[in-house]
């Protein structure tokens, strides 16, 4: 029996709703990490996602040359801005400084702010406005201050 996305959609929204920090699952060939410390570990090697989980294709990212990369703390839909219609939180060439909020990650209505773990300028941007990204999908890459 492979895992759907609707039981990837309720572990998500049973973990936000818990106290718990950070959960890993390994079934069935698909590997779910979710962390609620804003720091995200890279996933060493591939990940398998189920052929049954659908989805808009999503574009390969161009990753810019210098900078540390924020990716997704969930899956979910990626915002840009803290409403529609109002201003982005950041754009290229944007100062940071760690802490601030870069964009919201939703899922099931539930929204996770993604902060800056860094102060430094926005460099890239790799997800696109409304578009459902990927636990660990890189979302934006910060040149550090220094």
């Amino acid at each position: 029996m492979a895992i759907s996305m609707a039981d990837i959609e309720a572990l998500v929204a049973q973990f936000e709703a818990s106290d718990w920090r950070r959960i890993e699952l390994i079934a069935d060939g698909v590997e779910l990490r979710l962390s609620k410390d804003g720091a995200v570990e890279p996933v060493a090697g591939p990940v398998a996602v189920p052929a049954a989980v659908p989805g808009p294709a999503v574009a390969p990212a161009v990753v810019a040359s210098s900078g540390q990369q924020v990716t997704a703390p969930s899956l979910g839909t990626f915002y840009r801005a803290p409403k529609p219609g109002e201003a982005p939180f950041v754009s290229v060439g944007s100062r940071v400084a760690a802490g601030d909020p870069l964009c919201l990650v939703e899922v099931m209505k539930l929204f996770t702010t993604v902060n800056a773990p860094i102060g430094g300028t926005v460099v890239a941007i790799h997800a696109v406005d409304g578009d459902l990204v990927e636990f660990g999908q890189p979302l934006l890459s910060i040149d550090p201050d220094g």
